[in-house]
């Protein structure tokens, strides 16, 4: 599915111009299409040599009716690509995890909830999408 300006553009203003999971403005360029429902691309591995090769995309999908437009959410390039081929709570389950990952793996972020630089809150993932409502935000300072 080759979509045209117009249907990118109206992608990327499903949300308010924002990031469909983390809220973040989106920029002119570089955002990306993402698949709420993924579509798994097939590859197969390809041989360059004894210990060698690489992975080829086939261009077959394991979920080809998850290729659709209303399936389809703006998102920022960390976010797209963080979620990878996770489904939309799968990245939820992968996001609450990161403090405690953080905890074990980071003595940089220990010493920084240590020293009160990070504080860490229990707080349920809501997604940008989830909240959005289509009303304009205010900017920060402006009438409530």
């Amino acid at each position: 599915m080759k979509l045209t300006k117009a249907q990118r553009n109206e992608i990327k203003l499903k949300f308010g111009g924002k990031c469909s999971y983390c809220g973040c403005d989106l920029p002119e360029k570089g955002w990306h299409l993402d698949h709420a429902e993924p579509v798994i691309r097939k590859s197969e591995w390809q041989s360059t040599g004894t210990f060698t090769g690489k992975f080829v995309n086939t261009g077959e999908a394991f979920r080809p009716e998850n290729h659709s437009f209303e399936n389809l959410m703006p998102a920022c390039a960390p976010c797209n690509l963080y979620k990878s081929s996770m489904n939309i709570e799968g990245l939820r389950y992968e996001i609450a995890l990161q403090v405690e990952r953080a905890r074990k793996s980071s003595l940089n972020f220990r010493l920084a909830e240590k020293f009160g630089l990070v504080t860490v809150t229990e707080a349920p993932i809501v997604f940008h999408f989830e909240r959005y409502t289509g009303r304009a935000v205010l900017a920060q300072g402006g009438d409530e």
